[in-house]
């Protein structure tokens, strides 16, 4: 089974993502099912589903697997708030913190689906500043779990705080280096820029 979990989350509150929840492909038949239905049971059943604001669920088929991908945009962080037999996000301050357990229902659902598979199961999230621990594997300001064999619960602490462009400063500095240079640029002395003197005719009586 395949469970993947991609998450973003942004400074002002809110989560993007998708959810990818799919079988090795043929395990839907020898169920009496089609592949893809068996994996939206899966998801069904897995306390995943709530009543997302905006969300898509559209097939999903890569190396060897068939199931559903579940994307989703500007969720409430609410949404993903640890709860007593699953890991959550939330947030303190300028930090967001990742706590909770890693077992899941759908780890469980995983090794029923198929016990002679094993499950590959990642919960990624992107913060908008920097990671500042974590008991993933750290790429940047994201950070990977693998439910599967990794640590029976998922922490992380990360910046609320958006890493922002350095293209401001750069602009800035560029104004100073403009100004400067209209300020200190050689000037032609005023008086040299004057058309010269021309001498009255002489009147003679």
């Amino acid at each position: 089974m395949r469970f993947t979990a991609d998450l973003t989350v942004k400074a002002d509150n809110t989560v993007d993502g998708s959810y990818v929840v799919a079988i090795e492909d043929g395990t839907g038949a020898a169920m009496g099912s089609s592949d893809r239905e068996v994996a939206q049971g899966i998801y069904d059943d897995s306390g995943l589903q709530t009543q997302f604001a905006r969300s898509w669920t559209h097939p999903y088929s890569a190396d060897g697997f068939t199931g559903i991908e579940v994307d989703f945009r500007d969720e409430p962080l609410a949404t993903f708030a640890p709860t007593q037999d699953r890991f959550g996000i939330t947030r303190a301050g300028d930090e967001f913190i990742v706590s909770g357990k890693a077992s899941s229902t759908q780890a469980d659902q995983a090794e029923q689906a198929d016990a002679a598979d094993t499950p590959d199961m990642t919960v990624t999230i992107a913060f908008p500043g920097p990671v500042a621990s974590a008991n993933g594997t750290i790429h940047g300001n994201s950070v990977t779990w693998d439910l599967v064999g990794g640590p029976p619960t998922l922490e992380a602490r990360a910046s609320a705080l958006p890493t922002h462009s350095p293209w401001p400063a750069i602009l800035v500095t560029c104004g100073v280096v403009a100004v400067a240079a209209l300020t200190f640029w050689p000037r032609t002395p005023r008086q040299a820029r004057r058309s010269p003197h021309r001498p009255q005719p002489t009147r003679h009586s």
